[in-house]
């Protein structure tokens, strides 16, 4: 048992290491825009953040359903080709099966990164030409002095979405393979693409908010056909060869996904709602929220690295029935949430208590405007709560998308949506920090539902069961 652990965590820490830094990294390419943008004062920053929101909101709603199916429908087949492959007693029987696993992963690949290509056009088209009904949703009208703004960069922005969308998914199947070293690679090198392009198209071409939208695309493209040509190679891409075998795989990320939609249009929706409450305070609010926004996502998204490692793993131990006994699967489930949840929590407290500290400095380097940085101060105690929620939130809700308990997830973000959206809309006085205790609610919900979830040993869950049996056979 020792032995199982140790290896598991090894596996994690392989996992969840590389994604660890790419995560940490690619929120730089928002917080580089915030600080560019923040020295054209505050109603290009908040005009930009409206539309990034908006973006976020609508954008939400296609990729996250792509990119946890993958993870999860990935890590499950990889599972099950682990567990043919301990079952094949013969060497012609393991090259077969290695074989028809090959077929399937390419297959399962090739179905999801074909999604990604449809669906980033779907948003090309929406955002290019519903742009102006977007950020009029989103509480701007065409006489307030953060439209052009908001409207400039979310048309340019719309140009880049078919690379947003490939990008997303193509990171998804890495991790669903347990490789997170490869996209990390790319993910540097986008990285400081965005940091060298996005001067240069905001000020050198006097761009405005659209230059940092037209840089972040343009680095995001350069980044992403190598990225393409890697995953090739670990498992062949193949739309038209394959087209009539397509079907089954896509099948089965449609009904993943349709579950994943409603539950991100519940997430959607509770940040709408907190985006659209900031806007309608004004220029300074609107360009604060954006800001202790893009920070506080910056330092929770690392989190987001234990999710993925857990995730990847827990698909992948629940898909494999056959390499080890079902006391043995229990113990290597019930030690993946276990660790998972406890690096979350530590990850995410240490980094807020570090930004609480450093606040002043790191408010500072993203904005000169006074104004924008003493409503920020002001509601910063708020704000890292949150993102210690939400570093939890992270973990847990990997935990169960590992489990493949995809209708359980969106009826958990439903409710955690009624506790925010109802404590918004409650009554009293609106302001910056009323949003963001309604932020840490909508948060802390997702976390103790996920965990009463799990812990009922209900449903897929019901395999925790056996932990408790003494007997490990022969696996001691």
């Amino acid at each position: 048992m020792h032995n199982l652990k140790g290896k598991l965590t090894k596996e994690f820490l392989k996992i969840g290491a590389p994604a660890f830094v790419q995560l940490a990294a690619e929120p730089l390419a928002s917080l580089v825009d915030t600080a560019y943008l923040g020295r054209l004062g505050p109603e290009v920053l908040g005009g930009a953040g409206v539309a990034i929101s908006a973006q976020y909101a609508v954008s939400k709603l296609y990729n996250d359903p792509l990119l946890r199916t993958s993870i999860s429908l990935v890590a499950t087949q990889d599972g099950k080709a682990r567990g043919v492959k301990a079952g094949a007693g013969e060497t012609r029987d393991e090259a077969a099966a290695e074989a028809e696993a090959a077929q399937s992963l390419s297959i399962a690949v090739s179905s999801s990164l074909l999604l990604a290509l449809t669906v980033g056009l779907v948003q090309l088209v929406i955002y290019y030409f519903g742009a102006g009904l977007i950020i009029k949703q989103m509480g701007l009208t065409a006489d307030s002095s953060m439209w052009y703004s908001a409207l400039s960069y979310l048309k340019m922005r719309a140009l880049g979405t078919p690379a947003a969308t490939l990008w997303l998914v193509a990171n998804g199947i890495f991790r669903g393979l347990g490789d997170t070293r490869t996209p990390l690679i790319y993910s540097l090198a986008f990285t400081a693409g965005n940091a060298i392009l996005d001067p240069f198209f905001i000020f050198n071409l006097g761009f405005g908010a659209s230059g940092a939208a037209a840089g972040t695309a343009l680095a995001q493209y350069c980044a992403l056909i190598p990225l393409l040509m890697a995953l090739n190679k670990k498992a062949k891409i193949d739309f038209i060869g394959q087209f009539q075998s397509l079907g089954k795989t896509l099948r089965d990320y449609l009904e993943a996904g349709g579950y994943v939609l409603f539950r991100t249009l519940g997430k959607v929706w509770a940040y709408a709602v907190c985006a659209k409450q900031a806007a309608l305070l004004g220029p300074v609010a609107a360009a604060a929220y954006n800001l202790t926004f893009q920070l506080g996502f910056a330092t929770t998204q690392i989190c987001e690295a234990v999710a993925v490692a857990v995730q990847t793993l827990l698909a992948r131990e629940i898909a494999d029935t056959k390499s080890r006994s079902e006391y043995m699967r229990a113990k290597a489930v019930r030690h993946l949430i276990n660790t998972s949840i406890g690096i979350g929590g530590v990850v995410a407290a240490g980094l807020s208590l570090t930004t609480y500290l450093q606040q002043s400095k790191v408010l500072a380097g993203l904005t000169s405007n006074l104004a924008v940085r003493e409503a920020a101060t002001g509601i910063m105690p708020a704000v890292l709560a949150t993102q210690v929620a939400k570093g939890l939130a992270y973990p847990v809700n990997g935990i169960v998308m590992g489990g493949l308990d995809w209708k359980f997830t969106m009826l958990a973000m439903w409710l955690a949506n009624i506790v925010c959206v109802g404590m918004i809309k409650s009554g009293g006085v609106m302001d910056l920090n009323k949003i963001w205790w309604a932020l840490a609610a909508f948060m802390g919900t997702q976390v103790v539902t996920g965990i009463m979830r799990f812990q009922s040993k209900t449903g897929v869950w019901s395999l925790l069961k056996a932990e408790n049996k003494m007997d490990a056979t022969n696996e001691s």
